[in-house]
């Protein structure tokens, strides 16, 4: 063999050697990033359970449908072993699922975080309807609002707000699209809608 053969061999050896120091070095990186992904979700799946918390609710039932309700602007669905109680401040008691309806004041206990729609949704575990006096006038007070406007489909934006003997609210009319505020009496359960009185 002639020095250029001898030459062109060792290139070839060393091309084929640095091709395999390239091939293991992309190999070793591809693994590092597989468990370097491995690792991000492992910690997802951590960060996830964490944020999985007992959460409450309070406000109005202002839809009841089927296997749900909607307590202010969050869709509950209703499991078959769903905890229902009646509580009017001082005692608890046990209560029933046909006791629920439109108007009601309502604590709802359940596993955050909701799922991000419009209506939130979530799953109730605990459903305590309010029946001390101040929250049966607020629930009948609301429940006068629905009836006399015939809103089906009544979504409350936020949490109302209690003052001066009256209740307030903004709300949207899920059939029209249309968004008001509404201030209710708690003892004529006389209204006004955005500056509108009505009786």
């Amino acid at each position: 063999m002639n020095k250029q053969e001898k030459d062109w061999v060792t290139l070839k050896k060393w091309s084929l050697f640095l091709a395999s120091v390239l091939l293991l070095a992309a190999c070793s990186n591809e693994e590092a990033k597989l468990a370097e992904i491995k690792k991000a979700d492992k910690k997802d799946d951590t960060e996830m359970a964490v944020e999985q918390k007992n959460m409450t609710e309070e406000g109005f039932i202002t839809q009841v449908s089927g296997d749900s309700i909607l307590v202010n602007n969050i869709y509950f669905s209703i499991p078959e072993d769903v905890k229902v109680q009646l509580s009017d401040g001082a005692e608890t008691t046990e209560g029933v699922i046909r006791d629920i309806r439109t108007g009601m004041k309502v604590s709802m206990d359940y596993q955050g975080p909701l799922a991000e729609s419009f209506p939130m949704q979530g799953e109730a575990e605990t459903i305590t309807i309010l029946t001390d006096e101040e929250s049966v006038a607020q629930s009948d007070a609301l429940e006068a609002f629905i009836n006399k406007e015939q809103l089906s489909r009544l979504i409350m934006m936020g949490q109302p707000i209690v003052r001066d003997n009256e209740i307030g609210f903004l709300f949207s009319n899920m059939e029209t699209g249309e968004m008001n505020e509404v201030r209710i009496d708690l003892e004529t359960h006389e209204y006004n809608i955005g500056g509108d009185d009505s009786e």
